[in-house]
């Protein structure tokens, strides 16, 4: 009998042990306030993407810098959308809401959303 005892106890504490460890909440992550060497240099992608972020001027930007911009903006067909902007120019410089610019883009029924995307990824 207490052969069994010390059996059942022997393979019992193992297992409860596990149990307990397995429904313990774990570790709190340490975290250093110090840049990795990694996070210390920027990537190229994350470079293009802040600077693709900012705004560009809707009357001296090329078409790839309106693209890039557009797209930045998540604006569907960005490159189709260069092209309207450049064609309608120059832009009152007096104008920050663009008022010319969306009766001209409005003029293609595009999605709800678009032509706010790309008026403000605008500077005039």
């Amino acid at each position: 009998m207490n052969r069994t005892l010390l059996l059942v106890i022997a393979i019992s504490l193992p297992l409860a042990a596990c149990g307990a460890a397995a429904s313990a909440p774990a570790p709190a992550a340490v975290t250093s306030s110090a840049p990795t060497a990694a996070s210390a240099t920027a990537s190229p992608a994350a470079a293009a993407t802040s600077s693709a972020s900012a705004k560009v001027s809707a009357n001296t930007a090329t078409a790839a810098e309106l693209t890039a911009a557009f797209q930045a903006a998540g604006v569907p067909n960005a490159s189709r959308w260069a092209a309207e902007v450049m064609e309608y120019r120059p832009y009152p410089a007096n104008d920050p809401s663009f008022a010319k610019l969306r009766g001209e883009l409005a003029k293609y029924n595009p999605a709800a959303g678009v032509v706010d995307k790309i008026v403000a990824t605008l500077a005039p």
